[in-house]
């Protein structure tokens, strides 16, 4: 079955528009997010892929609806997936999956950042049907007059899967807002591991979607401070990649050393990021 499907794929992404209406016979939520692809509308056919995934289908769909979303983003990196604005209050929203590798330990880590012009009462990402996965608001950062950055994170033990989220926001003035958010499976086509003690390297393992944005490197160093290790040095990198730290005026010492690549995607309004990141122990001496 598995292979039928992947077959039917790959002949119904090579077809002409014109032909959509002869492959479809059967009126579902999978043949609808086919056909809508084909004929170039993006939104209906993202919101047929959330419709099947409402009906939790069995393992093999779940890999052809995954397959399917990425083929969608090869159009414009998901901006048309969802042609509604975020309300007036939440100005920018990211889904952030990570994956931190340090010497002997793999972790991971959902983050959520939300830019709004008041303060919120909750943060709830649920993976469908109804598994809870946060639920609670930390405490801000307000970055201007108008403005508070609110950065919340889960450790997580496992990557998030492919599939159907919703995330929900409510302000303390009652305001409330949700949206669905449907993951692919992660594509990082860019990675970065350890090539000696103190360098590394960018492996390239895939075309770029000439849509998305470039990965972004962000290099930092953690130093302590009042007994717990708190960011003293960062860069970002959109093209021109080092493979080492460069110079800095900080004092010599021993630093935890992050080095990390971000994909970013869209769905709409809403930000979709996976974020890889290797840290170990880095000196600076004389």
């Amino acid at each position: 079955m598995k292979l039928k499907y992947s077959l039917i794929t790959l002949s119904l992404f090579a077809a002409p528009i014109w032909a959509a209406n002869d492959w479809f016979l059967e009126q579902t939520s999978l043949t609808n997010a086919h056909k809508f692809l084909l004929e170039g509308h993006l939104e209906e056919s993202f919101d047929s892929m959330i419709q099947a995934w409402q009906q939790e289908p069995q393992e093999h769909m779940k890999g052809h609806l995954d397959q399917l979303l990425l083929k969608a983003l090869d159009k414009d990196c998901g901006r048309s997936f969802d042609h509604s604005k975020l309300p007036t209050w939440l100005n920018k929203l990211a889904i952030q999956r990570q994956v931190i590798q340090s010497p002997g330990r793999l972790s991971y880590r959902l983050e959520i950042d939300a830019q709004t012009d008041r303060e919120l009462d909750q943060i709830l990402f649920v993976q469908w049907p109804e598994q809870v996965l946060m639920s609670n608001v930390e405490a801000p950062e307000k970055i201007d007059d108008k403005y508070w950055q609110y950065r919340q994170k889960v450790d997580l033990n496992a990557q998030l899967d492919t599939g159907l989220y919703k995330v929900k926001i409510k302000t303390k003035e009652g305001e409330d807002w949700e949206s669905w958010v449907l993951l692919t499976h992660t594509t990082s086509k860019q990675t970065v591991r350890w090539s000696s003690k103190e360098s590394w390297v960018v492996d390239k393992t895939a075309l770029l979607n000439r849509y998305c944005p470039l990965p972004v490197m962000d290099v930092a160093l953690y130093g302590d401070v009042d007994g717990d290790y708190a960011e003293v040095w960062n860069k970002q990198y959109e093209s021109d990649y080092p493979s080492q730290v460069p110079e800095t005026n900080l004092p010599i010492d021993r630093y935890l050393l992050g080095v990390s690549i971000t994909h970013k995607r869209w769905q709409g309004a809403i930000t979709i990021e996976d974020k890889q990141i290797i840290s170990k122990a880095f000196d600076i001496s004389e």
